[in-house]
């Protein structure tokens, strides 16, 4: 095997489990969240929608968060493996 894919492979499958594990994270509680306003909305109570400001601001923590965290894990693995 080649030493390359040896050393690069734990940072790929620790990133790609974080991304999956991210994704359902988000999916299950966005459709919990979802479930809840349609339960909400039959029983006749009024929401607000959420301004597009507030929907760019929580994607882009999303998007620093899922960076930091990929960056915390190849570094986190890399002091672990190899010092």
């Amino acid at each position: 095997m080649n030493s390359f894919l040896a050393n690069f492979f734990p940072y790929f499958a620790g990133a790609f489990k974080l991304i999956v594990l991210a994704i359902g994270g988000y999916l299950a509680i966005k459709w919990h969240f979802d479930e809840d306003r349609r339960v909400k909305e039959a029983a006749g109570e009024v929401f607000d929608r959420p301004s597009a400001i507030k929907k760019l601001v929580t994607i882009f923590a999303i998007l620093v968060f899922v960076v930091l965290a990929i960056i915390l894990v190849i570094y986190a693995t890399n002091w672990l493996l190899y010092e």
